[in-house]
């Protein structure tokens, strides 16, 4: 069996038994224990990586691009996914029935909770709410939330990068895009990201990351580094539950980062990318 193939498969089997063993218990995704399982999946490709080079007596771990030496792109990718966001939300302003406030149902209902433990009748101004949010959504995105997503960037932008070596950069980035996406599967038919519409949503998943996958794998590719490519992972991640936070009304499959809003701004990321590297998205892995 092909390495890229026996990868996938430990990698889907891996999420689907943790995932189906939680929902045999009778679990869902409003269970606190919820957040442990999809963490725990973040590892899958991490362990489905050391497995297959294990048993093809690869050195674990080694070319496939962990160097810790800090180059601009690792900027690049702490704070492009907050500009991704932000563009986001703009598009999906356009959408019908959608319109941006910063007096939101989902920040409301955040306040009030907040404010209702504050002591002395105490209240935090909205405005305030949001700068934390944002400081938090930095300081989560390369740390903590790039910590787990690099066990699955050392899978997709790790071990199948270095697999698809010899090809093109974007046949190899839809490729590992939609193997990344479809990866979601039992995630997503637990009423993860589409909690209002489970089975579409495994498709909507999938053609967000496709579409997302370019734009990672360049970074991966220009920083020279996989953890330049979880720093973006993290911090798309913890931006990405912003979105609700500025628009009067949400629609899983309509708005936020893996929605049509999300899927529309990756391809004009995507666009730009192209007009200011051309020689990159062309050339070959």
């Amino acid at each position: 069996m092909k390495k890229e193939i026996l990868f996938t498969v430990i990698a889907y089997v891996g999420v689907w038994l943790l995932v189906g063993t939680y929902w045999l218990c009778g679990q869902n995704t409003e269970s606190p224990l919820w957040v442990v399982v999809a963490t725990l999946c973040m590892m899958m490709p991490l362990i489905a990586t050391v497995i297959v080079q294990r048993m093809n007596r690869e050195p674990v771990l080694r070319g496939l691009g962990i160097r810790w030496k800090i180059n601009r792109w690792w900027f690049v990718a702490w704070l492009l996914p907050a500009l991704l966001t932000a563009a986001t939300v703009g598009i999906s302003c356009l959408l019908p029935g959608m319109h941006f406030t910063t007096e939101s149902p989902m920040m409301t209902e955040l306040l009030d909770k907040i404010n209702a433990a504050l002591p002395n009748g105490k209240s935090i101004p909205p405005t305030i709410f949001l700068l934390a949010q944002v400081a938090n959504g930095f300081i989560a995105g390369i740390t903590i939330n790039a910590l787990f997503a690099f066990g699955e960037e050392i899978g997709w932008r790790g071990y199948l990068l270095k697999l698809f070596a010899g090809r093109k950069f974007l046949p190899t980035a839809i490729i590992i895009g939609a193997i990344w996406g479809l990866w979601h599967t039992p995630l997503i038919l637990m009423g993860h990201n589409f909690p209002d519409h489970p089975v579409i949503g495994v498709f909507v998943m999938t053609v967000a990351c496709i579409c997302l996958a370019p734009i990672v794998q360049f970074i991966r590719l220009k920083s020279g580094s996989v953890i330049a490519a979880a720093i973006f992972h993290g911090s798309f991640n913890a931006f990405g539950t912003f979105v609700p936070l500025f628009l009067d009304r949400t629609d899983d499959l309509l708005s936020g980062p893996m929605g049509l809003a999300g899927i529309v701004t990756s391809i004009v990321g995507l666009a730009v990318l192209h007009l200011t590297d051309r020689c990159v998205l062309s050339s070959t892995i």
